[in-house]
């Protein structure tokens, strides 16, 4: 298992997920992650159950260019669903480390 982690793409998660963190607290009109937030955990966990079905079937029918779209929609809805639950991207990430020492 490589350790290699590049940077400017963990920077982006943990950067997207103040800004998340942000809309749920903010609530600024016309965000998109706003109306999920306030629609809640059922909508929330409903649109990353969508995008993960949607990302299997880009897979599926091997479509790269397409399942690397479906894969981006599914991990902003992930990282609604953490936040929401207030979870950290550090904190499952954390958990992944440990199963990776198993």
């Amino acid at each position: 298992m490589s350790t290699h982690v590049d940077q400017p793409t963990v920077l982006f998660l943990k950067e997207l997920e103040r800004v998340l963190q942000d809309r749920k607290e903010q609530l600024p009109k016309g965000s998109y992650s706003t109306r999920l937030f306030k629609k809640g955990i059922d909508k929330i966990a409903q649109k990353l159950g969508e995008e993960a079905v949607e990302t299997i079937i880009a897979a599926k029918n091997k479509k790269k260019e397409e399942t690397i779209e479906e894969s981006a929609d599914l991990l902003y809805h992930l990282l609604v669903l953490l936040v929401e639950k207030e979870i950290s991207i550090d904190d499952v990430v954390g958990e992944m480390i440990i199963r990776s020492k198993k």
